[in-house]
């Protein structure tokens, strides 16, 4: 079973505070689609993901609720992150997986009194912006190519494994690009046995190739640049 180590934030705690957290974290199990958090509700707990994948969401004005940024095992969800005790954004689950949540009153008294945690939180916070920025850039100089695989290396990054659960469409709808485009992509990366994809999976099978292949937004939006 995954640790809360298995989480990048927690893994940066020395012993000691590990230790003292240890006692109040508790292991959840998220599916896709199950919301974390609803625009001003009251939150009462931080979440670490440690496999699964949390989309921040904000609504737009027709109804429709897009995705700022996706949250993995590099990352935390919660009103530390947002501030006070209530999020104006909503969370929901974008890949199923494991995460370990934990009272958001011990969050934020260790938040207020130790910082070393506080820079820990903070290298976070640094990366979650950048992640929101980045696409517009991305979208910007490179191919629909390297994006797609920007984004394939960048989620992968965020979970264990080397398998997303994920269809043409939506990556298009996620990277504001045709699904045509999306399609043909990955087609091409298939033929080349860089991905395999069937029945909503895609199976990365060379990664290294991806990444000799991947624009430079990868590296900079990359979770290992925190440490």
């Amino acid at each position: 079973m995954a640790s809360p180590r298995s989480n990048w934030m927690i893994n940066q705690l020395n012993y000691e505070k590990y230790e003292k957290l240890l006692p109040h974290f508790v292991l959840n199990s998220l599916e896709v689609g199950q919301w974390v958090f609803r625009p001003h509700e009251i939150i009462r707990h931080v979440y670490f993901p440690v496999s699964a994948i949390i989309s921040m969401q904000i609504d737009t004005s027709d109804g429709f609720s897009a995705d700022i940024v996706l949250v993995g095992k590099e990352g935390m969800v919660g009103s530390g992150v947002m501030g006070g005790n209530q999020t104006f954004s909503r969370a929901r689950v974008k890949f199923s997986g494991l995460a370990y949540k934990l009272p958001v009153d011990i969050f934020l008294s260790e938040l207020g009194h130790d910082s070393a945690f506080l820079k820990i939180w903070m290298a976070v916070t640094r990366q979650m912006i950048l992640q929101i920025a980045m696409p517009t850039v991305c979208s910007s100089r490179h191919s629909n190519e390297q994006q797609v695989i920007r984004w394939i290396l960048n989620t992968l990054d965020k979970t264990q494994g080397q398998v997303l659960q994920i269809t043409h469409q939506e990556m298009a709808e996620i990277l504001g690009i045709r699904r045509e485009s999306v399609t043909m992509t990955a087609g091409k990366l298939s033929h080349e046995g860089l991905i395999e994809i069937s029945r909503g999976q895609l199976h990365v099978l060379d990664r290294p190739q991806l990444e000799a292949r991947a624009c430079e937004c990868y590296k900079a939006m990359n979770p290992v640049a925190m440490q």
